[in-house]
């Protein structure tokens, strides 16, 4: 028999790719709250009979309708918690795992965190703490482009110039799948006791820098930021509303960016077994599926910067290599796509192996390489050439080789 697994919030970012990975896994999934025909919504009492047999509950499900100082007993974020883990013990299920957030703290900017926390602090003195994990979960990114991670990449594609507040605050992304999976392992490994976990990447990085690598990952060009202060980022929130083609921001996501704060999530991700990848290669990958168009002008351009005159089955060979390597798409400029000869200003130089640029152009190399063989050798005037304008660019290239890495 199917172990079973209880998700509330199934149909939210987080909790669809949850219950989509355990079914994978062999899993029955029992799914509470947010659907029309829902049995359940927070703050319910829930069956006897959705719980029974659980082997974990999930609870990924929030309301955003109680007011931010609602007292514990009216806010059905804890109530409605508190009294759903305890159901759950007292239904004999295993595990309850509560997804809380790296904002949480007493005292966050935004009522989110602040509600988090409280929640965490109700768990661990009710009659349920001996089966409660809690998973704080830090920037989450990938997959369907939905939520925060939805509005980031909006935003950010949307000019190279943004006006954005907490530039310099630190954001420990994870993506998707790398959630789903923790969640998962918190739900159904016995080994892991009732306590805290991080799941969020262990090395912070600047907001102004995950904002870049989210651009470049869409292949657009550089982002420059202009620095606005809280209040006036509270007042564009709500302009945000009233002005139509523009992403509307919740002033909430502002207030818990501007109280961001790092978090340890190394012992975690290693009680865990979760190795976390590098954000900009997976989305550069992920990226490039869903548009195809930027990767093949991406290698067309390498190709003419090569000296080749791009054929299709070059191109499909070299398209297919750069996403092999998650190298698709680099992020090339369109001034760079339409004049392939001044990636000579970026080339990195040769001992540089790992640069993103330079493994492109390898793999250009390789992929013009069956007909090249076939075509007329360089004569020794054009060698002279090539070897000289590699001298006289050493300068510029060791300047900006750092472009595309």
């Amino acid at each position: 028999m199917a172990p079973r697994l209880i998700i509330t919030g199934s149909t939210g970012y987080i909790g669809a790719r949850l219950a989509a990975l355990a079914r994978e896994r062999g899993f029955e999934v029992v799914e509470l709250g947010r659907r029309s025909e829902a049995k359940w919504r927070i703050g319910d009492e829930p069956a006897a009979s959705d719980l029974k047999g659980g082997a974990a509950v999930v609870h990924l499900a929030h309301s955003w309708a109680t007011g931010p100082e609602t007292a514990e007993e009216n806010n059905i974020n804890i109530s409605g918690t508190v009294k759903l883990a305890e159901a759950a013990k007292a239904a004999g299920v295993l595990r309850f795992v509560f997804a809380s957030s790296t904002s949480s703290r007493q005292e966050a900017l935004n009522v989110y965190g602040r509600t988090k926390y409280r929640i965490e602090q109700h768990l661990a003195a009710s009659f349920a703490a001996p089966i409660v994990r809690i998973a704080r979960i830090g920037l989450v990114y990938g997959g369907p482009r939905a939520a925060m991670y939805g509005l980031m990449a909006k935003l950010s594609a949307l000019s190279p110039l943004l006006p954005m507040i907490g530039l310099s605050r630190k954001v420990q992304p994870i993506h998707l799948d790398e959630v789903a999976a923790g969640l998962l392992t918190l739900a159904t490994d016995e080994s892991q006791l009732p306590q805290t976990f991080v799941l969020a990447q262990e090395k912070p990085i600047s907001f102004a820098a995950w904002l870049r690598i989210l651009r470049r990952s869409q292949g657009k060009g550089n982002l420059h930021f202009i620095p606005i202060p809280l209040t006036a980022a509270l007042f564009a929130c709500r302009m945000t509303k009233l002005l139509p083609l523009i992403p509307t921001v919740d002033p909430e996501r502002v207030l818990g960016l501007a109280g961001a704060a790092p978090m340890e999530s190394g012992e975690s991700l290693r009680l865990l077994k979760l190795n976390l990848a590098d954000p900009l290669v997976v989305l550069s990958a992920e990226f490039g599926q869903k548009s195809g168009e930027p990767s093949r002008n991406e290698a067309e351009a390498l190709l003419h910067y090569l000296g080749a005159a791009p054929t299709e089955a070059q191109v499909q060979r070299l398209s297919e290599g750069l996403r092999r390597e998650g190298l698709a798409p680099l992020g090339l400029s369109p001034t760079l796509i339409r004049h392939p000869r001044l990636l000579s200003l970026f080339e990195p130089p040769a001992n540089q192996t790992q640069h993103r640029l330079a493994r492109a152009l390898y793999l250009a190399d390789l992929a013009s390489e069956p007909e090249r063989q076939r075509r007329k050798k360089a004569g020794f005037f054009k060698a002279i050439l090539t070897i000289s304008s590699d001298v006289l660019l050493l300068p510029l290239r060791a300047l900006f080789a750092g472009r595309y890495r």
